[in-house]
């Protein structure tokens, strides 16, 4: 994780003097880079992945409050965004086991820390006082991280003969954090802190769970106490051993739905020194180092669904791009790192936030995938045919549309795939893409076997416009799927113009256009009115004033849409037709003519 500077540094850095040693000595005091141990397997074990990191920054945090003296605003960004780390992680899995070996720490056995020197080594401190586990279960609140932090600072001052950093931490009654612990007396046989179960009992009001045991946390029914405590830990009956209880309460807040990061905001304040570097810094290798941290930022951001700051953050390096003189080699470096954005690993990354579809927002999705390169189009396509919720799905496709507009050949392959749902995103995208030279791939998918994947290649076509589309629309117009057909009047309507006019007549003329359902003659209607044409209106006002043309009853439905016809057209023989209708006889017509007419006048604009 990035270091976090005073605002004296930022002042020398824009005045380009050089970083005084004191940042120097502070990199030193919180690099981990030797310490933390690369995890095989870490990519794609999600939780591994957030526990190293966790581990991580609860051991810069340690490093800070010994670096800082204890009033120094620092310490209080370190703890705040300790506090949102273990609260993240909480939110996703019911505990966090840190594990105490002598020089190193663990999780779930897999070594992510390793300090042999005992002057300032985490793991030697506390295991030196008998510390085996520390235990964080939801529900941890600022005041227990702070006041483990104090103790931990404390512990290096404390008398051994007189105390120990065991009972220090058992002074605190912390709820929800616990520890286990070896007693000299039990020849280093660890045992679980408090020291008996009526101790830690007498302040809880409900009946507890044995926290040491493997517990189906969704089970309905409560365990039972006395079979637990007859099992066996290691070989020894624990019937007398003491055991730490987790309440029934916090067991239920272990499943309360999972909450959103809260602002991170001395990460962000690191980011905004290492943009300042991006600007100011000439050699080469801190400008990469510079680079690099953002990308851990980024990485940071993605995994914890901050979309909105990831977007914040590349749009600031678009910036720096457009407005500060840069140098080959550095554009070089933000190109790689803007481009690194959106490759396959943190695609898949987004992909895992986005299955999950609890607190992300999709439109800071969009708005991050909207800036990233061509180069991530494949990356988002297979990440297109991977997801199952039709929303976020829309998400990936409007945002390939933007960044796509002039890709089209890395999306046709895809119109051939076996999956219909990818084949119709793929049409819709390439619809909106709007290039005519994506016509032959919109004509494969017009012939498509699957319906839905027909229906996206309407819509398509209507984008697209130009003379072979409407050749497709006005074929379409007898499809034996009446919202194919319904869709292809409309769209033929928007982008026919004279040349489909005589199409859409033809139908609404025939005898089976009685028939269709109201849905549909509306849109073939609405269709002549889009087009705007006096060449319609001869056939509009015999379907208006017509006795017989659609049969009984039929001619009263239809009214209302041949007068709204007549209104969008709205030249001033359209609206003499109307003002001929609003004087009839006829109810049906008079009202229709009259609702047509009232449309007209609240669409002019008043004088």
């Amino acid at each position: 994780m990035a270091k976090t500077i005073n605002r004296s540094v930022i002042k020398k850095l824009r005045l380009g003097k050089t970083v005084p040693e004191e940042i120097s000595l502070e990199k030193k005091s919180l690099d981990l880079a030797e310490e933390m141990v690369m995890v095989e397997g870490m990519e794609t074990d999600e939780e591994l992945l957030l526990a190293r990191d966790l581990t991580s920054f609860f051991l810069k945090t340690f490093k800070a409050i010994r670096f800082y003296p204890p009033d120094n605003p620092t310490i209080k960004g370190f703890r705040d965004q300790l506090l949102k780390k273990f609260q993240y992680f909480l939110n996703k899995y019911p505990s966090f086991i840190l594990q105490i070996d002598e020089f190193a720490l663990s999780f779930k056995d897999r070594v992510l820390y390793e300090n042999r020197d005992p002057k300032s080594s985490l793991a030697f401190l506390l295991y030196k006082d008998g510390l085996r586990e520390l235990r964080f279960v939801k529900g941890l609140e600022e005041w227990e991280v702070q006041g483990l932090m104090d103790v931990i600072r404390g512990s290096e001052n404390i008398n051994e003969l007189e105390d120990d950093l065991v009972t220090l931490i058992w002074e605190r009654d912390f709820e929800h954090i616990s520890y286990l612990a070896t007693d000299e007396f039990l020849e280093e046989t660890p045992i679980l802190i408090p020291e008996n179960v009526d101790q830690f009992r007498s302040k809880l009001i409900f009946k507890p769970i044995a926290y040491n045991v493997q517990v189906d946390l969704l089970e309905e029914e409560e365990p039972d106490l006395g079979k637990i405590l007859s099992q066996t830990v290691g070989g020894e009956a624990i019937r007398d051993r003491n055991v730490y209880f987790l309440t029934p309460e916090e067991v239920d807040r272990l499943r309360i739905e999972v909450e959103n990061e809260i602002d991170p905001t001395f990460v962000f304040n690191a980011a905004d020194i290492l943009f300042e570097v991006l600007g100011l810094e000439k050699e080469q290798e801190p400008y990469q180092d510079a680079v690099n941290l953002l990308l851990k930022i980024l990485d940071g951001l993605l995994t914890l669904g901050e979309f909105q700051r990831a977007s914040d953050l590349l749009k600031r390096l678009y910036i720096i791009i457009k407005t500060y003189e840069l140098k080959d080699w550095q554009a070089e470096a933000i190109h790689k790192l803007i481009e690194s954005a959106g490759d396959e690993v943190r695609i898949e990354r987004v992909g895992r936030i986005l299955e999950k579809e609890a607190g992300v927002r999709l439109e800071d999705v969009n708005e991050y995938l909207i800036l990233l390169q061509q180069s991530s189009i494949k990356p988002l396509i297979k990440l297109l045919g991977e997801l199952k919720n039709s929303k976020t799905r829309r998400v990936l496709c409007d945002a390939l549309s933007e960044i796509g507009k002039n890709a089209i050949e890395l999306f046709t392959p895809f119109i051939d795939d076996r999956r219909w749902y990818l084949v119709r995103n793929i049409t819709y995208i390439l619809g909106r893409v709007g290039k005519e030279k994506a016509f032959p791939y919109i004509q494969k998918a017009f012939n498509h076997g699957e319906l839905r994947v027909r229906r996206e290649a309407i819509q398509a076509l209507g984008l697209i416009g130009g003379p072979k589309s409407i050749s497709l629309l006005i074929k379409a117009l007898i499809d034996k799927d009446g919202r194919i057909r319904a869709m292809s009047a409309i769209n033929l309507g928007r982008i026919g113009k004279n040349i489909g006019l005589a199409a859409l007549l033809e139908v609404v003329q025939s005898k089976d256009f009685q028939k269709k359902e109201p849905t549909e003659t509306k849109a073939f209607l609405d269709a002549i009115g889009m087009v705007g044409s006096n060449e319609a209106l001869p056939v509009l006002q015999q379907m208006l004033e017509s006795k017989s043309f659609f049969g009984m009853g039929k001619k009263d439905e239809t009214r209302p849409g041949v007068a709204n016809a007549l209104a969008m057209i709205g030249t001033p023989e359209a609206r003499a037709i109307l003002e001929k209708g609003r004087n009839s006889k006829e109810e049906s017509i008079r009202n229709a003519c009259q609702q047509a007419l009232r449309t007209i006048s609240t669409k002019e604009p008043s004088i």
